[in-house]
């Protein structure tokens, strides 16, 4: 039970984990939060829940029409 060795090539268990640097997006450029980029209008969204309350209550009642 001694103390976990590094290879002699300094690899690691698994080469292809090396540590690396990500190029893929550029990092120097800053933009804005996306709560701050959202936009909503007054009262936009309200009547989802009424919707969702019409539909469940629809599939109540199919289900106790169906447990009849």
């Amino acid at each position: 039970m001694g103390e976990p060795t590094k290879d002699e090539s300094g690899e690691g268990l698994n080469p292809t984990l090396k540590s690396r640097i990500d190029t893929t997006y550029d990092t120097s450029r800053r933009t804005p939060a996306p709560f701050d980029s959202a936009s909503a209008k007054e009262g936009e969204g309200e009547r989802w829940p009424v919707i969702w309350l019409v539909i469940i209550l629809l599939c109540v009642a199919v289900t106790i029409y169906y447990l009849i």
